[in-house]
Parts: C-alpha cells; structure tokens; sequence
C-alpha cells in the first residue's frame, strides 16, 4: 500500500473514533458535528474517492408545528342558529283579519305577522293579492330561524257593497307550507246601495217572460243624486225601466225578458251611471239559464281553428228533455257531407248524439246541425257551430301621435337634439 493511501485511512478511521466514541448524549444537548480534516498538501489519485462523513441526527424534546385546531364557537342568539342543510318553517298564527262593518270611502290596513319557527332560512318568493284594489308591502323576503316580518296589506273599499272577502297569498321554500292564504273580510256600507246585487233568472224556458226590481238608494241624509243610464250588453232580449221613488234619494229599475229567449246560458252586467262623486259606477250582474224544447249539451259546438289541411275533430253532444218531457228525433242531418253523425238511445227521452271527421277550418263558420224531431212547432232544432281562432301575440302598437315623432320613435337617437326638437304630444292610453 502506497503511502498516500495509508494516510487516507488513517484520516478516515480517526473520523469515525471521533464521531462515535463520544459518549452517550441526553435528548437536550444538541451534537456539534467534527469536520473532517483532510491533508491537501498532496492531491489525491484521479481512482481515489473520498467517503462523505456520516452525522448522527438526535432528536429534539421540541414537537414539530401542527395546524391550527378548529375553534367551534357556540351561539345562542336567535337567527344565528340557522344549520345548513336545515328545514324552515313559516307560521302566521292569525292569518284572517276582520275589519267589521266600514263605509264604501275608507280604506282598510292591516299588518300580518310570519314567523320562521323552523331551523333553516325561510324565504319568502312572492306576495299575490287576489285583485287590484288590495296592495301590499314586504319589508324582507329573507328569515333566520326566530325572526320575523310584518306583512302590510291595504284594500281600498271604493264601490264596494256587502260582504268583502280579498285575499293575499305568500308563497314560500317552507316544504310543508308553500302556501299561505291571508284574508281580509268585512263588511261594507255603500253610501249609494243597490238591492239586490245581482238578478238570477234561473233556469226558464224559452217561451216564458221573467222580470225582477232592483232598488238603488242613497244611505246617507245629506247625499242625493240622480240616475244618468243604465246600459247592459248582450242581453238584447232584456229591457229595463227606470222610475223615482223618492226624489233624489231612491230609484227603482224593473228588469224584464221580452219575445222568445235564446236558449243557452246568458250572463252579462247592466252598467248604472249616476251623478254622485261618491259612487258614480254600479254593476248589476244579470244570468239567466233559457231551456227550449230539448235540452242539448252544450248547446254549441266550439271547434279549434287549425291553419293544417286535413284536420278533423269529433265531439258528443247529450240531448234530453227541456220544457217538453217527450219527444223522438227522428233525424240528424249537418251542414257537410263529410261530417259523420251517430245518435244513440241512451234511455226514455235520452240521445247521445256522436259528430265525426269535423273539419277543423271556416267551412263550419254560420252553419248548424238539425235535429228533426216530432215536437209540434220545433220539427227542426238547430244546434250551432262556433269556430274559434287562438289568439296571436301582436306587435305593441305606437301611441297615436304625429307621423313625423311616430319615425323618430323607431329609429335609434342620434344625440340630444333629437330629444330636443321633439314636438310635445299628450296621448290618451286608454283603449
């Protein structure tokens, strides 16, 4: 062994005496590591590889940094305690308010409180009043469990009479309350009444002459008027009088049906128009159900228009008796050759009568089917077809006003002189 070589190995083994011989070390005395000393006087052989020193690592009493533990604070204020994942519950635990009796020139106010009694958040998603003379008002439309929210609700009672029953629904995410229904009743004093309120005829035959009086008075000492018109449409076969009972204070209308009636049901309104500011508008329904010979039902037949060649429609009508209890159809004849017809006996006195391949275009327009029967003065009876078209969405109309600002309204606008030299035009929205 070269010389060199003897003193490497020399060096190297003093290392490891030094490093492991020197004695046993307690956790809390960190060990200094000895350098290796190496004569470099003479470099070493290219073959030669010097060992790197070995160090011995030892362990600390000092634990390695963790994570921060998660700190879960616990609340107890209500509205704080919403879980995710929980259920909301919407109470109202007075949703009916009455308002007793009041004048037809005030207006009623009223606050339902909603309550979340569940353990998610209750959201409110909509407020729907049942018509346009109650409006109402949402200050939130979000709850936390515990909290809640007074709904505001105003129904204007001008034109009213009688009993009022108005609505307001709440819709909700609560899963077993969608829905809550509040209602506002009472009763209202009109400062002009009308009695009664609405004329039923009934049920009436054709050939029998019918006639009901309403009386339309002031209630209070200081009020008086007078009644301007009283206008009722689609009823032509109706007439009315009017007569003054008391001067100012008290009217009569007599209400009657005249010549032979339609026979169908009928329903319309009968418009009085008074002077009065404080109740210039009544309306008087008017219904009445006109039985001729036969009962046939309906007593129209209502076809969908369809724009498609070729399309068809088949309907069964139910014929029984009106005000002649026995009777036979001997035939049935329709308006077109392609129109297939079954009458079946159903009974004593009882017809179905089944209308195929019925044409679903204008080809039925004004025509009717006949039913030819042994009733002295109604051998014929005709049942009517009514072809209706499906409304289609139509383009908004431009206000009536002057060509030249109808032009400027479509184009886009250029600048501020646009606007400018506009005319001023005051339009009538009403239709």
């Amino acid at each position: 062994m070269s010389k060199w070589r003897m003193l490497l190995v020399c060096c190297f083994l003093g290392s490891l005496v030094v490093l492991g011989c020197g004695g046993q070390k307690t956790p809390t005395q960190p060990v200094v590591e000895q350098p290796t000393v190496v004569d470099t006087s003479k470099p070493p052989k290219e073959e030669e590889v010097i060992a790197p020193p070995v160090v011995e690592v030892v362990p600390t009493d000092t634990p390695e940094p963790t994570a921060d533990p998660v700190v879960t604070e616990e609340v107890d204020a209500p509205g704080e305690q919403a879980v995710q994942g929980g259920v909301p519950k919407a109470v109202v635990d007075e949703p009916v308010f009455n308002y007793g009796k009041r004048n037809d020139d005030e207006s009623v106010t009223h606050h339902f409180v909603l309550r979340n009694d569940g353990t998610g958040i209750l959201k409110i998603e909509n407020v729907r009043a049942s018509c346009g003379c109650t409006t109402t008002d949402l200050p939130t439309d979000t709850l936390a469990p515990g909290e809640e929210v007074k709904i505001g609700a105003v129904t204007n009672l001008r034109g009213r009479q009688g009993k009022q029953v108005k609505t307001v629904t709440v819709f909700t995410n609560d899963p077993e309350n969608q829905t809550i229904q509040l209602r506002l009743e009472g009763e209202v004093q009109a400062s002009i009444m009308i009695e009664p309120t609405a004329v039923n005829f009934g049920r009436i035959d054709d050939n029998e002459p019918r006639e009901a009086k309403v009386t339309v008075k002031s209630t209070k000492d200081d009020l008086t008027f007078a009644i301007i018109s009283a206008e009722l449409t689609d009823m032509d076969f109706v007439e009315h009088d009017i007569t003054e009972v008391e001067e100012g204070r008290a009217f009569d209308i007599v209400i009657k049906t005249t010549g032979e009636l339609p026979v169908g049901n009928h329903n319309s309104r009968m418009i009085i128009r008074t002077d009065a500011r404080e109740r210039a508008v009544l309306w008087l329904p008017i219904s009445m159900q006109v039985v001729g010979a036969l009962q046939v039902m309906p007593p129209v037949i209502n076809i969908r228009y369809s724009e498609e060649p070729g399309d068809v429609e088949q309907q069964q009508l139910r014929i029984t008796p009106g005000r002649v209890a026995e009777f036979e159809i001997l035939d049935v004849v329709a308006p077109i050759d392609s129109i297939e017809t079954t009458l079946m006996s159903t009974g004593d006195n009882a017809y179905t009568l089944r209308l195929s391949n019925m044409p679903r275009n204008d080809d039925l327009e004004g025509k009717s089917v006949v039913l030819r029967t042994n009733i002295p003065g109604h051998e014929e009876i005709d049942i009517p077809f009514n072809i209706y078209k499906p409304r289609r969405p139509t383009q908004q109309r431009l206000p009536n006003i002057a060509p030249a600002l109808r032009e400027r309204m479509k184009r886009p606008p250029t600048g501020v002189e646009d606007v400018a030299d506009a005319p001023t035009t005051q339009t009538n929205t009403q239709e």
